[in-house]
């Protein structure tokens, strides 16, 4: 299926995933700082050296790990070792991480100066540990990115609109200011979209043929920011695609005999997403509005219909068209255009603008910070599509990364 969007000429994104490597130890870099407050003077100053010396090597080594999870991600099968050796790396993180809290508990707790002294003791050593574990790692970290031959693109394509991103980024800035005030409620990112939903079926009897069909002729999509259980994750969206009857086709709705369904898809678990500004990438000729085609896990989606045995879902989105010409001139389908109001709701039919929430929005939770502190390598991922014939060449990540690794020397203590 993404050889065959691939070649239709759609401008496809991968979503990387920001390495569990990145969240692990920011979390222990955090119970590193408590363990400072709690700490003697005549102690703090060589934990303050060993704060500083993990931060960089880690900042480091997170970005190469994040840039063999792409490549990985975009195919390159040589890097499947190497993504082992990560799991174990985030692994020891997590457990460094329990280990310090464990004994910043004493220290925090203990009367006994000699129970409190060993912590330290133990503390440092669970330090050095991990740092020397880490210089264990570099050289293959190192050869991987060398011999895999990664060709990053930090020039944004000359498809991104300007004026869709700045809509999009500040409908997201409005929402996480909201959230601070309200993190235990559900809130919508910018407006709803009136969309129409298509989902595939395959014919077994023909090789790489795909049907589209369409599912929801008249659906309200939105994107929401909402809760996390997880204390730890700060950001988490899902993306809502709720089906309307007032869409011009007959429904049987006495005694609830049918009722509209519902989508709901957590950005989390999106791995892919293409954009096309011809419905005829549907083969659905008589369209020819832009589409919007998202590859999810098969977890991604929960709805009352049963679901395919396929363990990635395709959720095809494009304009809401009415029927009837008397419908139509309420409306319009430009990709640029102002939101609907319909009732007390404002509605979009821009799929642009749907396209750039759903990037930004699964950046901020893949790497559970805000857009505004992401680096400009890391936005580039989620805005450069990866389209063969429209990637443009452009700085090389990898080489930067490789001379930041071939400069880590660790200190002798």
């Amino acid at each position: 299926m993404d050889e065959l969007l691939a070649k239709a000429g759609s401008q496809a994104v991968t979503f990387a995933v920001k390495s569990g490597v990145s969240l692990a130890s920011s979390y222990a870099i955090k119970t590193i700082s408590s363990l400072l407050i709690q700490l003697p003077k005549s102690e703090s100053s060589n934990f303050i050296t060993f704060k500083t010396e993990l931060e960089d090597r880690i900042d480091i080594i997170s970005a190469a790990i994040d840039l063999i999870k792409l490549v990985a991600a975009r195919g390159n099968t040589n890097l499947q070792s190497t993504l082992k050796i990560t799991a174990n790396l985030e692994r020891d993180i997590k457990q460094f991480d329990d280990n310090i809290q464990a004994l910043l508990h004493i220290i925090e707790n203990s009367k006994n100066e000699k129970a409190k002294n060993e912590a330290i003791h133990e503390a440092e050593c669970y330090i050095k540990d991990l740092l020397k574990r880490i210089e264990e790692i570099t050289p293959y970290i190192n050869l991987a990115l060398t011999t895999s031959g990664a060709n990053l693109s930090t020039s944004l394509p000359k498809s991104v609109s300007p004026g869709l991103l700045l809509r999009a980024s500040n409908h997201i800035f409005h929402t996480n200011d909201i959230f601070k005030e309200n993190v235990k409620s559900s809130i919508a990112v910018g407006p709803s979209f009136e969309c129409t939903l298509f989902t595939i079926f395959y014919n077994i009897n023909i090789k790489d043929h795909i049907n589209w069909k369409e599912d929801m002729k008249r659906a309200i999509v939105t994107m929401y920011r909402v809760p996390s259980e997880n204390t730890k994750e700060l950001f988490k969206y899902t993306l809502k695609i709720k089906q309307s009857f007032d869409d011009e086709r007959y429904h049987n709705t006495e005694d609830d005999e049918e009722v509209p369904r519902e989508l709901i898809i957590e950005t989390r678990f999106l791995e892919k997403i293409f954009f096309s500004v011809s419905g005829k990438l549907l083969k659905l000729e008589e369209r020819d509005s832009p589409v919007l085609i998202l590859k999810a896990t098969k977890s991604a989606g929960r709805t009352q219909t049963k679901n395919s045995d396929n363990k990635i879902n395709w959720y095809a989105l494009g304009p809401y068209e009415a029927d009837s010409t008397e419908s139509e001139h309420e409306k319009t389908t430009d990709d640029d255009s102002e939101y609907n109001k319909i009732g007390e709701k404002h509605l979009s039919t821009s799929i642009g603008l749907l396209e750039y929430i759903i990037r930004l929005t699964s950046l901020q939770q893949n790497d559970q910070c805000d857009i505004l502190d992401v680096d400009d390598e890391r936005l580039c991922i989620y805005l450069n599509d990866e389209n063969p014939n429209s990637i443009q060449k452009g700085v090389l990540d990898v080489n930067s990364i490789t001379k930041k690794i071939n400069d880590m020397k660790l200190k002798d203590r």
